[in-house]
């Protein structure tokens, strides 16, 4: 054993000493086509427009392309690594290299403690700790395991993304292309917590929109319910 993270009943945790969260900054970005290839460019960001509703979201399924990706290496950590030396940006700048998601998962476990979860710890050379997203086997068989009600919930989400940006627009009144997951685009930041230094990789949904339909320096988070 490297490390144990004890938890305790939620109520201990009220009025203790929180760390100090540094403003985030972003560092370096890239976008995802549809065939998963990499540019460093924010042309994978859409712009927020408010969205004809009601909406039916289950129109397009039939032609839905889920994201693909290696089931060991679900958010490839080289993506990252590669985007911010477009930049210029050294690795050794930072102790820790994670997306989002698993800070999630680390955070959020004394408020969620019945789900499992997994997280691959790399140190390189230069000491920079690098945190891989990893799926559990209970999350591969749930993954295996749903059915056609579930994955049309999960295509909600990706639908409803793409009502809500211009490039989905129906300004036109023509079909909307097919929804695929492969597209997306990737913001990393540099944040601080207490001494320690993250670059934080995360999926961004969309932008505000400034002048001229542009999108504007606001994300925009997504969800449906």
């Amino acid at each position: 054993q490297v490390a144990a993270l004890p938890l305790h009943p939620t109520a201990t945790y009220v009025g203790k000493g929180f760390p100090k969260f540094g403003q985030p900054r972003e560092i370096a970005h890239f976008s995802r086509d549809a065939s998963r290839r990499v540019r460093f460019d924010k042309s994978g960001l859409g712009a927020y427009r408010t969205p004809r509703l009601p909406a039916a979201l289950d129109v397009g399924f039939e032609s839905y392309v889920p994201k693909s990706h290696d089931p060991n290496e679900p958010a490839p950590l080289g993506d990252v690594v590669a985007a911010l030396s477009h930049k210029g940006v050294r690795t050794t700048d930072a102790h820790i290299l994670t997306y989002r998601n698993n800070l999630n998962k680390i955070f959020g476990t004394v408020y969620n403690r019945k789900d499992d979860w997994e997280v691959g710890v790399e140190r390189c050379a230069d000491g920079t700790v690098l945190l891989h997203v990893m799926d559990t086997e209970r999350k591969r068989a749930e993954e295996a395991r749903r059915d056609e009600r579930q994955q049309r919930m999960s295509y909600w989400g990706y639908k409803f993304e793409q009502l809500s940006t211009l490039d989905g627009g129906e300004d036109d009144g023509g079909p909307l292309p097919p929804v695929n997951a492969n597209e997306e685009f990737c913001s990393i930041v540099q944040l601080s917590i207490d001494r320690t230094k993250l670059f934080m990789a995360a999926e961004i949904d969309c932008a505000a929109t400034g002048g001229g339909g542009a999108p504007a320096a606001g994300y925009v988070e997504l969800k449906t319910s």
